[in-house]
């Protein structure tokens, strides 16, 4: 079942049904052109199913404001993002996040972390809680 989609900035991985694997790459530049495909990229492996999201920034050089908000917003909006675990192994990586922790909080949970072995089990936690939620 896996299936990999890529662009100038990254890579976007479904492995598993409710599970995105993304990763951008050293030294993207994140704009909105960008952020807007990227969203088309998880939507199109999704098939617009409810997904976890476990996404490696730690790549990033630069996302621009308006970029963050598109993602943040859009994601409400569109109702089938669960959580997004955000992998940050470089300074300008914690940087982002803190913004999408703090500025641009999005409605659903987000979590930072340093490790993928951390931000892949939380983000499993986080599917399970909803897959109970939705059996209920």
């Amino acid at each position: 079942m896996k299936r990999t989609v890529r662009s100038e900035i990254g890579e976007v991985t479904v492995r598993e049904t409710g599970f995105i694997y993304a990763k951008v790459f050293p030294g993207a530049e994140i704009n909105m052109k960008e952020a807007k495909e990227y969203h088309y990229m998880v939507d199109y492996l999704c098939n617009s199913e409810p997904h976890v999201t476990i996404l490696d920034i730690s790549g990033i050089k630069y996302i621009s404001k308006d970029s963050r908000e598109f993602l943040s917003q859009n994601s409400n909006d569109w109702g089938k993002t669960i959580a997004v675990a955000l992998i940050v192994k470089s300074f300008t990586a914690r940087m982002v996040a803190n913004f999408f922790l703090t500025v641009n909080k999005p409605d659903y949970p987000i979590k930072a972390f340093t490790d993928t072995l951390s931000a892949q089990q939380w983000a499993k936690s986080e599917y399970w809680k909803f897959s109970v939620r939705v059996a209920s």
